[in-house]
């Protein structure tokens, strides 16, 4: 995955703190195991220290067809995880829908084009659809298709429902920009894409795109040692007083936390003439928005054609005007709406545009996914990440029809320097399969020789267990260099050797999945709320 280096730069106490999860002991084989990492639940909450409580990618993200929403920091009035007597209880209901809501959400397709959707509630036979308070249809279902609006601008869309009289029973409101789609990733081999701009002769700026788990970068100069940059943040080295004339060559190495090469590039050049790519702005104007955390953010905008200035006007009141094109804020408070305007201003104060732009951190994807059911996860991404030891967990696993509980490993920097992105399943349990335990270990592998990583190679195991529903069992790996042992309840159930052992750092995961294409769905059988019961987590390294 290409890292966009303005959301490198700007986060970069977020990313940082990330990066010291990393251990770097190096594994002593003839060394005895030592405690590194556990988490016992003693106390009578989760640790967050410990624990994220969503996937690194994003929250409530549907993988492999699950039927859950994960639930991070009592979202929606559930907490689904429960400490006490030493245990942690992670657990699944069914989701309490309001029937007379209509969970008004959208899903965006296009720059140009993105559908209303919501819930129908009770006693609703029809709708009436509003965008900007102007009438646009009436819609017989749950959903409503805008085919062309204009890309990144702010539309408020309004739904009424109407009962079999005309009534209406209930409204809802929801603004949505196209620039809020997922973003793409093409295939693309990763590189640094080292290059240089030249604003006056002599006066150079380095630039690069930054590997996901880089900690550092070594700076060469005509082959020898120039500087030395440390921090996750650096994507530039700004040159102001070259020589003109004289003949340059840089080279950028990039190292992660426990100094591995990732990769490098060097680029040649002398400073003499500009070279900075034209740019005379764009025609209209677009505000884009990069949230950091639950409150902060930044709004940033297009250079506009013969722009000087812009006044900045926030929930109605004038903010400031300045020729910067971006805002930062820090105080923004999740599910509460911020309000940018955005005016463009040419040298005379003349406005040329203007555009909107709202602001919430609020997490609506439970209202995007409309999952049936809520759950959690637990992840060490933030607290531990961890290269070759001894990983285990005393658990009970919930019995039912599509609960899938798991614990395991997933490589800690995805889709970009280290292709083989793997994942070590140290146990899978089936709802209605309480007699087997399921390990694998997933990696990918490049069969064509293109240079991506796209094909999916597993490698899986069932070992028979005493109804782990019915008591506690330990399920643990042990993971070194070339070697991955699997064992339930002290017993060795698998075993993998050779070059496709994982050598990257990973970090742990726990998590009570409803439904998917593992498990098949949950039915009128399945007990809720189901319990995915831990005594403890611990990983060892020599």
């Amino acid at each position: 995955m290409k890292s966009v280096i303005k959301f490198i730069v700007i986060p970069s106490l977020l990313i940082a703190s990330a990066a010291h999860a990393d251990t770097c002991n190096v594994e002593d084989v003839n060394a005895e195991y030592e405690l590194v990492f556990e988490d016992n639940f003693d106390g009578d909450s989760l640790d967050r220290g410990k624990w994220d409580t969503e996937f690194l990618w994003g929250p409530g993200v549907v993988i492999n067809n699950e039927q859950q929403y994960y639930v991070n920091n009592n979202q929606f009035g559930y907490d689904p995880f429960k400490v006490g007597g030493g245990q942690l209880s992670i657990e699944a209901i069914k989701t309490p829908f309001d029937r007379s809501l209509l969970y008004l959400t959208s899903s965006i397709y296009s720059p140009t084009s993105l559908e209303i959707l919501w819930r129908v509630p009770e006693g609703a036979v029809s709708y009436e659809v509003y965008r900007d308070g102007v009438f646009q249809a009436v819609a017989q279902g749950g959903s409503y298709f805008e085919p062309q609006v204009r890309a990144g601008i702010d539309y408020t869309y309004e739904v009424v429902a109407l009962d079999s009289s005309g009534n209406a029973i209930v409204t809802a409101e929801l603004t949505i920009n196209t620039a809020d789609r997922a973003p793409e990733y093409p295939d693309e081999l990763f590189a640094l894409n080292l290059d240089y701009q030249v604003y006056a002769p002599g006066v150079v700026e380095l630039t690069w795109d930054t590997p996901n788990r880089a900690a550092r970068y070594e700076i060469e100069l005509n082959g020898r040692s120039f500087r030395t940059l440390n921090g996750v943040g650096f994507a530039s080295l700004y040159l102001p007083d070259l020589e003109p004339s004289q003949n340059y060559t840089f080279n950028v190495s990039a190292y992660d936390r426990c100094d591995e090469f990732i990769l490098g590039q060097e680029v040649s050049f002398t400073p003499d003439e500009q070279r900075v790519p034209a740019s005379s702005g764009a025609d209209r104007l677009v505000i884009e928005v990069d949230k950091y955390s639950k409150s902060t953010a930044e709004i940033s905008w297009t250079a506009v054609a013969n722009a000087a200035s812009y006044d900045i006007y926030q929930d109605g009141e004038f903010i400031e005007n300045t020729d910067a094109r971006s805002v930062f804020m820090d105080d923004l408070v999740p599910d509460v709406d911020r309000r940018f305007r955005v005016v463009v201003l040419d040298s005379d104060g003349n406005q040329i545009d203007e555009t909107r732009r709202v602001i919430n951190t609020g997490d609506n994807s439970f209202a995007l996914n409309r999952q049936p059911y809520l759950s959690g996860i637990i992840t060490s991404y933030n607290s531990f990440r961890f290269k070759y030891g001894r990983v285990e967990m005393r658990a009970r696993m919930p019995a039912g029809k599509g609960l899938w509980s798991a614990f395991w490993l997933l490589n800690a920097y995805y889709k970009q320097d280290q292709p083989a992105d793997p994942e070590i399943d140290i146990i899978e349990a089936i709802g209605d399969r309480t007699t087997t335990a399921n390990q694998a270990y997933h990696y990918m592998v490049d069969l064509d020789g293109d240079g991506f990583f796209n094909d999916r190679m597993s490698v899986e195991n069932r070992s028979f267990i005493n109804d782990f529903s019915a008591d506690f069992h330990t399920y643990s790996a042990d993971w070194s260099e070339g070697l991955l042992i699997y064992y339930v309840d002290g017993v060795e159930v698998k075993r993998i050797e050779g070059d496709l052992v994982s050598d990257e750092q990973m970090y742990i995961i726990a998590n009570l999945a409803v439904g998917g294409w593992f498990p098949g769905p949950a039915d009128e059988t399945t007990p809720f709320p189901a319990r995915f019961e831990i005594d403890y987590i611990r990983v060892y390294q020599r």
